[in-house]
Formats: C-alpha cells, sequence, structure tokens
C-alpha cells in the first residue's frame, strides 16, 4: 500500500482553507495532511489550531511566493506520492483511492475530470470528460503542447520524487507579471517534465476535484484585467523549455524529419530508390528501438 500526503499551501485564505483541510481528511484512503502558510496575516493560525494534530502545520513568517510555498509543502511530506490541493480548491472523499488505484509503475501522473463552481453566480461547471483508464503519455502530452493553458495539478496525483525534480523554482527565460515563481508555467512544466520519463498516464472520468472561480484566482483575474495574452505568453515561455529537453515530443518529431530528409536527398539521386527504402526503414527499425530503450516507449 502507497503512503500517500496532500499538501495545501496557503496563503490569507482564512476563510476557505478549512474546507480544503476537511476535505483531505475526509479521504477514504490514509494520508497525511500538512498545511504550508507563508506568511499570512490574517486567521489562519487560528484556523489550523482547530484541527490539532490531524494535520501538520507548517507556518513561515515570509512569504516568497507561491512556488517556494508549494515546494516547502513537498520538501516536509512523508508520503510516496502526493496531491498539491489549492487553498480555495477541495477533492471529493474518493480522489486519492480512485487515482492511486491507476497509478502503475508505467504511469507517470493521475489526473481526474473537475467540477468549476463560480463564486458570483453560483452555477457549476465540468471539464471535458475523456474516456478513463490508462493511456498513452503522448496523448495527454500533445493536447498540453496545443491548448493555451494548462491542466492544473490541483486535479491531479504525482509521486513525490518526480513533483519534487520537476516543480521547478522558476521557469527559465520568464518574465512580466507571470514571471519567477508565480506557479504560471511551473504547473504546466510539472506535467511535461514528468512526462520525459514514463510511457502512459491516467485519468478518471469522475469530477473527484473542486475548483472555484472567484477574482482572486490567477486564471479569472487574467481574463477580467485582460491579461490574457500575458498568461498564455508564460504558458509558451515554459512550452519552449520543455522543447529543449532532448527527449521532448519536438526532439522527437525533429529526429524524424531529419530521417525523412536523409532519405529524400539520397533517393532523389542517380541511386535505385527501392534500395533506400528498404535503408530507411532500417533507420527507423533502429530510431524506434531508441526511442523505447531511452525513453520507456
Amino acid at each position: 500500500m502507497r503512503s500517500a500526503s496532500i499538501v495545501i499551501p496557503t496563503f490569507n485564505r482564512a476563510g476557505l482553507v478549512s474546507r480544503a483541510i476537511d476535505s483531505a481528511l475526509a479521504q477514504t484512503y490514509p494520508c497525511e495532511v500538512i498545511v504550508c502558510d507563508h506568511g499570512s496575516t490574517d486567521a489562519t493560525p487560528d484556523v489550523a489550531a482547530l484541527y490539532g494534530d490531524r494535520i501538520h502545520y507548517i507556518r513561515r513568517s515570509e512569504d516568497h511566493g507561491p512556488i517556494v510555498c508549494w515546494r516547502d509543502g513537498l520538501e516536509q511530506v512523508s508520503g510516496d506520492v502526493v496531491h498539491i490541493n489549492y487553498d480555495d480548491d477541495w477533492i471529493e472523499p474518493e480522489f486519492l483511492a480512485k487515482c492511486i488505484a491507476l497509478l502503475h509503475d508505467d504511469v507517470g501522473f493521475v489526473y481526474t475530470q473537475y467540477a468549476l463552481h463560480n463564486m458570483a453566480t453560483g452555477s457549476i461547471a465540468f471539464s471535458k470528460c475523456d474516456p478513463g483508464g490508462i493511456r498513452p503519455m503522448r496523448d495527454i502530452v500533445r493536447y498540453l503542447l496545443r491548448f493555451p493553458l494548462t491542466i492544473s495539478p490541483g486535479c491531479a496525483l504525482f509521486r513525490r520524487k518526480d513533483a519534487l525534480k520537476n516543480l521547478l523554482i522558476e521557469v527559465p527565460g520568464a518574465s512580466n507579471i507571470y514571471g519567477k515563481n508565480s506557479g504560471v508555467g511551473e504547473d504546466l512544466l510539472l506535467f511535461l517534465l514528468t512526462s520525459l520519463d514514463y510511457p502512459r498516464y491516467a485519468y478518471v472520468a469522475e469530477p473527484l476535484a473542486n475548483f472555484m472561480a472567484h477574482p482572486q484566482s490567477i486564471t479569472v483575474n487574467a481574463f477580467a484585467s485582460k491579461k490574457y495574452a500575458q498568461l498564455a505568453a508564460a504558458y509558451a515561455n515554459a512550452k519552449t523549455h520543455y522543447y529543449r529537453q532532448p527527449r521532448s515530443e519536438h526532439a522527437r518529431n525533429l529526429a524524424l524529419r531529419i530521417v525523412d530528409n536523409i532519405y529524400w536527398q539520397i533517393a532523389c539521386g542517380a541511386v535505385v530508390k527501392r534500395g533506400f527504402r528498404t535503408l530507411k526503414k532500417s533507420f527507423m527499425r533502429i530510431f524506434r528501438y531508441a526511442s523505447r530503450n531511452s525513453e520507456g516507449y
């Protein structure tokens, strides 16, 4: 049985964090709950004290941004697998149990459908529901590379070792309001960089995570303040960092294009094309064999 931890990073959300904590404590799968508070000036410490030893409360006097808080929580956990639960979100009681059931050795991460609750209107919208189960990693990677934003880690489960390795303190080249340590870009790269080490991911086709749309949330604020273009640019910059990785989708596609180009350069010359078709097939077999052995594909 895998040991599990839930990290709840928080900052000045005394009125919301209780729901996140309650949902973590209500999990049907046993887990530890870490509440990591960096610099809150409201009643957050008093709220945390109400839970006693049912949670591990980490209190820092200064706020150094969301990523530092996320990583601080991750560094304190004892579980093999970890879920980051933001202080304005909450999860259903079966979240951990159903995600862990799909986290096989060759699965990099598991994520679920989510429900988006609009604080102003009271309406609830659901994310697109794809077929559940274990699927090829390239499917979700290609989706993330096409999608302007990202899937939130708030509906996902990772191994602790992967989260610590792939949750970067900052995205190289990050700038503007969504620059260093903003959480924008780092969240996407947590998925993309983890994908490099596993052939598959898993999806739970049930809304087991709940997000709140309110003026203080990054995405809602970006739309309301017309900063969506800057938000999308920050995610584009994160994708650029991923593309630079030797085993990224870009690197694999580039290698295929190079092989194709070499073949046609030769085949258009004064040689027998049939012989070079055979040569191309041999190159491709070697390439695929090397890819499978180096990347797990």
